[in-house]
Order: C-alpha cells, then structure tokens, then sequence
C-alpha cells in the first residue's frame, strides 16, 4: 500500500518537475515585461495576436540583445524590402544583407504589423481566431518569414513556456502608447511614461523586488519540490510507525 501512494504521489509530481526543468531566461521574462503592453495595443489596432507579436520579437532579436535590435531597433528581422528609410547591414542569410532601421523599438512594432497586414501572403492568417497563436505560427513559417524549418515549433515553445497566449485575451493595454505622425512616419512621444518605463525597467524598483522577479519561477519550482517531499516523508514516518 505505502509504495503505491508514493507511486501515485511521484507520478502527480512528475509534470510540475518537468515543466520546472525548462528554465525560464530571466533575459525573456524581463523583455515580456517591458513590450507586453506594445504588443497587445498593436493586437488591438492590427488584429496580430499579442503573443505571436511577443514571440517573434524575442526569437528574432534575441530578447532585444540582437546587433539588429540594440544598433537599429529591428526587433522582428524584417529586411529593406519595399524600404525607403534608414538601413543596416548585417550577415544573415547572405553577406551584409540589408535591414530596416528604426528611430525607436516601437516604429518596429508598427511596421511589424503594417508589414504582416500589407503582405498578401499573410492574408489567410488574419481570417483565424485571436487566441489560435498554433495556427499564426505554422501559417507565418509557410508564408516564408523565416527560413527556419522549426520556426513555428520555436514560437510555439516560447509563447507555451511563457504562456503569452494570455495576453491574447487582454480587452486593454495597461499603458497605451501615444502616437505622432509627422509626414506618415510613426514615432513615440518621449516624454510619455511608457517610453521611460521601457528604457528604464526596474529602476525605480527596491533590489529586493528586483531579485524576486528574477528569481520568481525558481522560488516556485523550489516550493513545490519542498511539498512534495513534506508529503512524502509524512507518508513514510506514518507508515513507518503504524508497521
């Protein structure tokens, strides 16, 4: 009797310690953080899921620490096709192949979205549902975003793993990002708090907090193996006595 409650309490724990085992980059959380808000107001002007949008923009640009992203602030890849504005070249598929640069990350998300909205290959993706983060995924892997053959399997993981599918249901952003249009060229007032609140992330946090953050997932995945063996040895000094 005692080894089959173990069993079962082994098997109940089993899912909690993997998911534990893949370790969330603190580099991604903090990049959720800040663009999470970005990505959900363009959801609700453009009609991207915020959680597509978040996942490309942490695979492309390497969590906002890409040359591509810290140089030009092209946080989705996107190359000068179609493209008057500023450039830069970088290797990539090619040597020094050409890319759209930025004023800002959020002129980036904005062409992000014009450019998935205007590409007529992506026209079949905007007939899904919102919340169907699978099926973006697979359909901008066949429309040729990337060139990768495990692309969607890649957004897939991320939004799962970070469960950005949960922003897809979100009515508002909290911080909603004003707009200038100067000559239709998009641009970010500065002096709006979520300009500062996204080049200065956690600046104003005690250490402590900030450390919690950091170390959030962990504390957790901690906790649960703390209860598991609490369970277990209860079980077994129980069974111990009674025999």
């Amino acid at each position: 009797m005692k080894r089959k409650i173990i069993a079962i309490l082994i098997l109940i724990q089993l899912p909690l310690m993997a998911l534990c085992a893949l370790k969330k980059n603190s580099a991604y959380e903090l990049y959720i953080a800040k663009y999470k808000d970005l990505a959900i107001e363009q959801m609700h002007r453009h009609k991207i899921p915020a959680s597509i949008t978040l996942a490309q923009g942490l695979l492309e640009s390497g969590a906002g620490n890409s040359e591509l992203a810290r140089k030009a602030n092209n946080h989705f890849g996107i190359k000068c096709h179609n493209w008057n504005g500023k450039r830069m070249y970088h290797d990539d598929d090619r040597k020094d192949d050409c890319f759209r640069s930025y004023n800002s990350v959020y002129e980036s998300y904005e062409d992000h979205s014009r450019f998935l909205v205007s590409g007529q290959r992506y026209s079949k993706l905007f007939k899904l549902k919102i919340t169907d983060y699978k099926g973006w995924a697979k359909g901008l892997k066949a429309a040729g975003y990337a060139t990768n053959p495990k692309y969607a399997s890649k957004l897939i993981e991320i939004i799962e793993l970070y469960e950005l599918y949960e922003y897809d249901k979100e009515k508002k952003a909290e911080k909603f990002v004003p707009v200038i249009k100067i000559n239709n060229n998009v641009s970010i007032d500065n002096s709006h708090k979520i300009y500062q609140f996204n080049n200065n992330l956690f600046q104003f946090l005690p250490l402590f907090l900030q450390q919690l953050a950091k170390h959030w997932v962990h504390m957790q995945c901690l906790a649960a193996i703390v209860v598991f063996l609490k369970i277990y040895f209860s079980f077994f000094c129980s069974f111990h006595t009674t025999n």
